[in-house]
């Protein structure tokens, strides 16, 4: 089925305390505890109009979020998290792990100036660097293969000097696909036969420095990815498909991913290595598969789980988890799939998509961003008195949506039931709000367009306005918008 793509004691005699003392100890124990306790989430920022950063950390603490992972360490970003009281997990592009691999002054430096500065004058709360994304992705064809290890270390080096290692942990969030199970059975799991020996290099690492093993596990790609793939199984609680593994049954496919690698581990002497969930979560949109209601589903599943320190057969503590993802990212790659840019959990205006317990302060549900500022209320659709026989309609179409956004559009999608007229509608306004309801973005050949107040949105099909950003999109010359066809 397809179970593990990524895409599947001892005891210590203690010195009695003194009541006082460890009454004492007990609570700071226990408010180290509750620090690390809570819900993570991932914060991507590849957006035509993103939010302000200040918006974005208000919102995070509005819904309760206590842990924030990031993807690169951009400097205003970090500082609108100073004093907020949320941990932050900041990240290292794989474009730099050449870099760093090569050379200590430039991770020295990376540290100083992403870590160091922004914790001894700032006040935010660094617990771990991510060195690289996913760097073992098959589609990389072993880019990284040799820098990812020697970058880890490298920066874990530059954390010791400057005092922090203690406090910040380096990590590298890889998928999924790093393990593998020949049988689909957790129990049969190991390292990638190619990769086994690197990885092992990088597991001892990380355990030898008290750090996490990160890992991102998406059960709706196995779903998309995997022909026949037993739908029930990609969801929590189900018991139309379960997969039994010895003793231990296995509910869904999250937890049988997961226990894989614990056994990957387990087999290869680092049974006790703890893990990390870097990614997860569902999309709404762009797939048959990707839509509100299994997002809603799965996200609640997970977090109800989390909520009651439920985890897997093999680890039964809850998990520690960042969900994939805050917002939207209308800007991403849809190379993988047209879903890429809907994993979040609010639309890219910072609107929650639907109802979702974080067992934290939202319990009426997630809350929206505050402030947010939108443009005029109007919308780029096609004319009506214009022909769909026109020569230009598929060029114009071709070009909207190669500069902006038409990936809800298509079979299963939330736009799926729209006719001829309203996908080229979608596509021209997408177009007109990504580039700022400019003038000249709705004048495309022919009088194919034309600007109307009317919200032409229709039943699940939202034909959104933008919100007003600093980030503004300019393809124009003179003042007037240049088509190439």
């Amino acid at each position: 089925m397809g179970l593990v793509k990524g895409v599947a004691l001892s005891t210590r005699r203690q010195r009695q305390q003194p009541l006082g003392l460890a009454l004492c100890c007990l609570s700071i124990l226990q408010l180290l505890l509750s620090s690390v306790s809570g819900i993570g989430v991932n914060w991507g920022t590849q957006t035509t109009h993103p939010l302000p950063p200040s918006t974005v950390v208000t919102m995070l603490r509005d819904n309760g979020f206590q842990k924030v992972k990031l993807f690169d360490a951009d400097s205003a970003t970090l500082n609108a998290f100073a004093n907020s009281g949320i941990q932050i997990m900041v990240g290292i592009p794989n474009d730099m792990l050449y870099t760093l691999a090569n050379s200590e002054q430039a991770a020295d430096n990376w540290v100083a100036k992403n870590v160091s500065s922004h914790i001894s004058s700032g006040g935010v709360d660094i617990r771990y660097v991510a060195v690289g994304n996913e760097p073992f992705l098959s589609t990389y064809n072993g880019s990284f293969l040799g820098t990812t290890l020697p970058a880890l270390q490298n920066i874990h080096s530059a954390l010791k000097k400057a005092g922090l290692d203690t406090r910040v942990k380096v990590t590298v969030p890889l998928n999924a696909d790093v393990y593998e199970s020949p049988t689909n059975l957790p129990s049969d799991g190991n390292f990638r036969s190619d990769i086994q020996d690197l990885m092992l290099s990088i597991v001892k690492f990380l355990s030898d420095n008290g750090a996490p093993f990160t890992v991102n596990i998406y059960p709706f790609i196995s779903l998309y990815t995997t022909p026949n793939f037993p739908l029930g199984f990609a969801f929590f609680n189900n018991s139309s498909s379960t997969l039994t593994d010895g003793g231990k049954t296995y509910d869904n496919v999250f937890d049988a991913n997961h226990d894989t690698l614990v056994w990957a581990l387990q087999k290869n002497g680092y049974g006790n290595l703890s893990i990390v969930i870097g990614e997860v979560g569902w999309p709404t949109d762009g797939d048959m598969n990707a839509n509100l209601n299994y997002a809603q589903q799965f996200n609640q599943g997970f977090m109800n789980n989390v909520i009651a320190g439920k985890g897997t057969p093999m680890r039964p503590t809850a998990v520690d988890a960042y969900l994939f993802s805050l917002l939207d990212e209308d800007a991403k790659s849809i190379q993988p799939g047209n879903f890429e840019r809907h994993w979040g959990l609010f639309y890219i205006d910072g609107q929650p998509k639907y109802a979702l317990s974080l067992g934290t302060l939202n319990s009426n549900g997630l809350v929206p961003a505050r402030g947010v500022a939108y443009l005029s209320q109007r919308w780029c659709v096609m004319s009506p008195s214009a022909s769909l026989d026109d020569p230009q309609v598929a060029s114009s179409v071709s070009y909207a949506c190669a500069r902006a956004d038409c990936t809800s559009l298509g079979y299963g999608t939330s736009c799926g039931d729209l006719n001829a007229q309203g996908n080229i509608s979608y596509a021209f306004n997408s177009y007109y709000q990504q580039n700022n309801q400019l003038e000249s973005a709705c004048l495309f050949p022919n009088n194919l367009s034309v600007v109307t107040s009317n919200d032409p949105s229709t039943g699940t099909c939202k034909f959104r306005i933008m919100i007003q950003s600093q980030t503004v999109t300019s393809g124009a010359e003179g003042g007037r918008w240049v088509f190439n066809f």
